[in-house]
């Protein structure tokens, strides 16, 4: 049986990025004095961490094992990438309704205005991608690069680690070494595809195991034990973040695109404090707030799409009326709704069988 847990990290990630994006964007426009406190505020690492690990953690818990493995990637790979084409189209529509040069300039989507042609084959080749479309083109590419690491893990594990730590290695060393994206200021993407598919997976790796379910209940054993370690660390790197004790600012130890060693030693103590406190108040888990935040987590692929669609509405809101604190707290509170609605959307068509214009027609109906 599933452990619901599993799906609340995922959508305490799903729910993080989503505010931070928004954040960060709203912030590009006008400063947001009272930012909504998350993962990110308060140490080395963020919520992609997560979302990397745990994508592969499903990847190897799901289709590992199975006759039909590559296939199963490949359809999966698929269907993400024509998933990306459809956000792609979504944001083009948001800027024909946002005339606005620094929206298009904020988002990218000012490449799109003036090379309309091409621009639309680069973004199918990968080689351009408007803000926050490049992490599910990540996210293909890795599913891809999975087919041969999952026969190499099939034949030694030992083999396996060593080539994702080998090529973590080699993206320390040469950290520009990302793929082109024409429209950023550098000329790259986001995130290096060499550094993140160590998270993705080492994730896995231990999906392939059910290494989370089984530290789960190791946890569960000893809870009190887990959870006082677990949060001292995190306090403890908080410490250490806030007060740049090791003075690690600006080194390449805590780089997010290269995702030093840092961040991922910190990514490790926030997901077994998450984990911790999971056990810790596994009473409340059926609470309709926290089931929220685990649906959420079951349909990470419709959040993510619909945060990033939100994101680019809350911009275009943000900077056609003056910038408030109570309107940077509706947008993104607004955000996340969006994110559960249509992740129950989607959850409900896959329980119920039923097409989409059948669902429409019996509410019509009703």
């Amino acid at each position: 049986m599933r452990d619901n847990r599993i799906d609340l990290i995922r959508g305490f990630a799903m729910v993080t990025i989503c505010v931070n994006h928004v954040t960060w964007m709203l912030g590009k426009v006008e400063s947001v004095s009272q930012k909504i406190p998350t993962l990110t505020h308060y140490g080395y690492s963020s919520a992609a961490e997560i979302f990397f690990f745990m994508s592969g953690y499903m990847v190897g818990m799901v289709y590992l094992n199975k006759f039909d493995t590559r296939a199963k990637l490949l359809s999966r790979a698929f269907h993400l990438y024509k998933v990306n084409i459809t956000l792609f189209i979504s944001l083009v529509i948001i800027s024909l309704a946002t005339p606005n040069e620094h929206f298009l300039a904020l988002t990218d989507l000012d490449y799109w205005v003036d090379n309309m042609p091409i621009a639309l084959v680069q973004y199918m080749s990968l080689f351009y991608g408007p803000m926050f479309t490049n992490l599910l083109f990540t996210y293909v590419l890795l599913l891809i690069i999975a087919i041969p690491f999952t026969k190499l893990l099939q034949k030694s594990a030992m083999t396996f680690i060593l080539a994702i730590t080998g090529l973590y290695i080699f993206s320390q060393y040469f950290p520009m070494m990302k793929l082109t994206n024409v429209a950023t200021s550098n000329g790259k993407w986001s995130f290096n595809l060499f550094s993140y598919q160590f998270l993705f997976m080492l994730g896995l790796f231990a999906g392939n195991r059910k290494i989370i379910n089984r530290v789960f209940e190791r946890i569960d054993r000893n809870t009190v034990l887990w959870s006082a370690l677990s949060v001292v660390t995190l306090v403890g790197f908080y410490a250490i973040k806030r007060y740049d004790l090791l003075g690690l600012k600006g080194q390449w130890w805590i780089a997010k695109e290269t995702l030093g060693p840092v961040r991922i030693l910190h990514f490790f103590v926030v997901i077994t404090v998450l984990m911790s406190l999971l056990s810790v108040f596994k009473k409340v888990l059926n609470i309709w707030p926290i089931t929220v935040i685990a649906l959420i987590g079951r349909q990470s692929l419709t959040a993510f799409c619909v945060s990033v669609v939100s994101c680019y509405i809350a911009l275009a809101i943000w900077i056609s009326n003056s910038g408030s604190q109570v309107l940077y707290f509706t947008l993104a509170l607004l955000a996340v709704v969006a994110m559960a609605l249509c992740s129950y959307l989607v959850e409900f068509k896959k329980k119920s069988g039923r097409a989409w214009h059948s669902l429409f027609i019996r509410a019509k109906e009703a």
